[in-house]
């Protein structure tokens, strides 16, 4: 399928075609992407940070994808998104705006209507440098690791934001829907497979202004931010179908 950026599907491998416009075509051969280059678009979960809340579970990562989807009735009365509270503001979770794989994916991590919640802090994003059955490394942000859940050498179930540096930690479930899965499985990580944190990175970004950015990263990491006009200039090439073929079986919104 041939489009532009802001048509492109999200969390879906994208080969760079064309850049119509020469000053941007000039910007991104500076920062290494070519007509060829690979290159992913995100959806909205880029542009908001993963927060820490405390729930019945303890201390637990909420993504970004999954935090913009949870009201929360905070103790002053106010309604707003998990990922707008404020350092140490409570409430309980009044209503969850998504699908089947998205509330059993919230319930794993604490979260479900009534539920108690405490806002520690948004987190900044960051890259999780991992080894995947000690053959092929990958990076995973933070969004990501948060979404991995397993045990660690010491037997304690946990997510793989919390892992312990240089020591196995076996995926026993991917916290979320089918895209989430998909998209895992394109690093190569699944249930069984087995994970080494090896370091954790600041998350290179470079921002160019404009509103409602379309944000993209390269296979490096780097993370690009551009404008609607930017990415109707930018020409990509994916395998994903469009259609009615393409749409048949597809999961209720779980990401």
């Amino acid at each position: 399928m041939y489009s532009s950026l802001l048509d492109a599907p999200v969390h879906t491998d994208l080969t760079l075609l064309e850049v119509t416009h020469p000053g941007l075509e000039r910007w991104l051969q500076r920062l290494g992407l070519y007509a060829g280059s690979h290159l992913m678009r995100h959806d909205e979960e880029i542009n908001y940070f993963p927060v820490r809340v405390r729930t019945s579970r303890g201390d637990v990562v909420v993504p970004a994808g999954l935090g913009i989807r949870v009201f929360v009735h905070v103790d002053s009365g106010e309604r707003k998104p998990l990922v707008e509270m404020q350092r140490k503001e409570q409430g309980h979770v009044e209503t969850m705006s998504c699908g089947r794989g998205c509330l059993q994916a919230l319930a794993h991590l604490g979260l479900e209507e009534e539920a108690a919640v405490t806002f520690i802090r948004a987190l900044p994003h960051m890259d999780y440098v991992s080894l995947i059955d000690r053959r092929e490394r990958t990076r995973l942000s933070e969004g990501e690791a948060a979404r991995l859940w397993g045990r660690g050498e010491d037997g304690v179930e946990r997510q793989f934001y919390f892992a312990t540096r240089n020591q196995p930690f076996a995926v026993r479930e991917i916290i979320g829907g089918r895209k989430v899965r998909e998209h895992l499985r394109t690093h190569g990580i699944s249930p069984g497979c087995s994970l080494v944190l090896e370091s954790i990175e600041q998350t290179q970004e470079l921002h160019k202004p404009g509103s409602a950015p379309v944000t993209i990263s390269s296979p490096s990491g780097l993370r690009l931010y551009l404008n609607r006009t930017q990415a109707g200039q930018v020409v990509v090439k994916s395998d994903v179908r469009q259609g009615p073929q393409a749409d048949a079986g597809q999961e209720d919104n779980g990401e």
